[in-house]
């Protein structure tokens, strides 16, 4: 009984995590070239709404560090919830682009608020090792918008995009508040009160984890949100730009299932240091080849290592800090959307003072630096 409960709880995180991130943030990858399409949205403006809603995600991952929502994560999960759905829905009702930056800093805020909170109740308890199940939720969100956005875009343009994302993030909502309303206020609550500050180990490892997450954060981001925008833009790639798209949220699925497997058999050290190797390839193969092959295989191991990267750091933040896990997810995922904040900046900068492909190349040198920084670490195997 207790083991279908758990599962029913893990369920009901993957369907949060699908809403929150794979199609209230994410899903605004495949619908860029839309809108540039459809009304000319120009760089600018599209670079802005990346922006604030990076911005967002900061805020709301720095909010949900607070003690008030731990204590009131099922008030928090249903608020979050809707208002991620209202979001969507506002979206194509106004062309003022200030009102696009502000709906998407408050989708990226209640983007982090929802992971934060997800992760704490599937995860609380005594359930962290269900973390490579959970984080598959954002992989099959991406899926979901790559399937479904061309076919929303062949009945109504981009508007109808994204009243289809709406539609879509509305049953994975009502799944997850179906599952997720069950767990009971008593634990909700202990998973919140039970993390004190006092509990929380500041020290090289800790510090070591949240600088190799936060170079992470730059590194993926790049492609993460302006892949399908990319391929587009070049004309022999064009037709698989929504392909790719949707071979990274496949690929990103079962990959923290998978990379979970592997720190069985190795460490989480190694693993982490082989997914961010990986990664850095799976960026930089499309840079240095410029065929279909090596695009969709660049998508496909960047897509099967960038959630494997999130479970995994996850993982070692709950075995570090074993007395304040929502505490440890609060820091890491603040630290992780400053890296977001900070790489489009940068990317944008050396793409206007270099070429097209310096972004890519900034990323990998980046996730390098990442990886060096993992090396230092000391974790034994179990």
């Amino acid at each position: 009984m207790k083991n279908s409960y758990n599962i029913s709880i893990v369920i009901g995180g993957i369907c949060v995590l699908s809403l929150a991130m794979g199609i209230s943030r994410f899903g605004f990858t495949p619908i860029i070239p839309l809108m540039q399409r459809d009304i000319g949205v120009s760089e600018w403006n599209i670079a802005v709404m990346a922006a604030t809603n990076y911005l967002g995600y900061l805020l709301g991952a720095y909010i949900s560090r607070k003690q008030w929502v731990r204590s009131h994560l099922r008030v928090c999960l249903g608020g979050g919830i809707v208002a991620s759905v209202i979001l969507l829905v506002a979206m194509p009702l106004t062309l003022n682009n200030l009102l696009w930056a502000l709906l998407r800093l408050f989708s990226g805020f209640f983007s982090a608020i929802l992971f934060v909170v997800a992760s704490s109740i599937a995860l609380g308890q005594g359930r962290s090792d269900q973390a490579g199940y959970l984080y598959s939720g954002v992989g099959i969100g991406i899926a979901f918008t790559g399937i479904f956005v061309p076919l929303f875009d062949c009945l109504g343009g981009w508007t109808f995009s994204w009243q289809g994302l709406a539609l879509g993030a509305s049953l994975f909502g009502i799944a997850a508040w179906y599952t997720l309303s069950k767990v009971t206020y008593s634990e909700a609550r202990g998973t919140g009160q039970s993390q004190s500050r006092n509990c929380f180990t500041r020290d090289y490892q800790w510090y070591a984890l949240l600088l190799s997450y936060g170079l992470e954060g730059i590194g993926y981001i790049i492609t993460a949100t302006f892949i399908v925008q990319m391929i587009k833009s070049m004309p022999e790639l064009s037709h698989i730009a929504n392909q790719s798209w949707v071979l990274i949220g496949l690929a990103a699925a079962p990959s923290t299932y998978l990379w979970a497997q592997i720190a069985k058999k190795t460490n989480i050290k190694v693993s982490l240091m082989l997914a961010f190797g990986i990664q850095a390839i799976g960026i930089l193969l499309p840079v240095i080849l410029h065929n279909q092959l090596s695009a969709l295989a660049g998508g496909a191991l960047f897509g099967g290592t960038f959630m494997g990267i999130t479970s995994l750091a996850i993982t070692l933040a709950h075995e570090l800090q074993p007395n304040a896990q929502m505490q440890a997810l609060g820091e890491l995922t603040t630290i992780y959307a400053l890296g977001q904040i900070i790489g489009p900046i940068v990317a944008a900068y050396l793409q206007s003072h270099f070429n097209i492909l310096a972004p890519s190349i900034f990323a990998v040198v980046v996730l390098m630096l990442a990886l060096l920084v993992l090396m230092t670490l000391r974790i034994k195997k179990k």
